[in-house]
């Protein structure tokens, strides 16, 4: 299975935790290709239909896909494992944004 980055893939996300979004539902991949060949895994965000409003929750644009992308609960994946299938692809500039903001996540907090 060849998964990209910028696919969005509808996952089994069943044994998460408490507040982890769980179940077959889509998420995005945001790994790029070098990941997933050295390590088979890919790294993901989930994608919900919430309504809850928070900086990092960047809504889908212009796929036939519904929901905003939840950049704070980002997480590995084995898509083998988790039967991952990809049904459609961001377009790059979008991609561009959610990967910008996804390294804000990472930013040095200085106080």
């Amino acid at each position: 299975m060849e998964i990209k980055q910028g696919d969005i893939i509808k996952v089994n996300l069943n044994s998460k935790k408490e507040h982890e979004q769980q179940g077959y539902r889509p998420c995005i991949c945001l790994s790029n290709e070098m990941v997933y060949n050295y390590g088979n895994i890919i790294i993901v965000a989930p994608i919900s239909n919430t309504e809850r409003q928070y900086p990092f929750y960047i809504p889908l644009q212009d796929t036939q896909t519904t929901g905003k992308i939840l950049l704070d609960q980002i997480g590995t994946i084995d898509p083998n494992a988790r039967e991952a299938k990809v049904i459609e692809r961001v377009n790059d500039n979008f991609l561009r944004e959610v990967l910008h903001y996804s390294k804000l996540l990472f930013d040095e907090n200085i106080e």
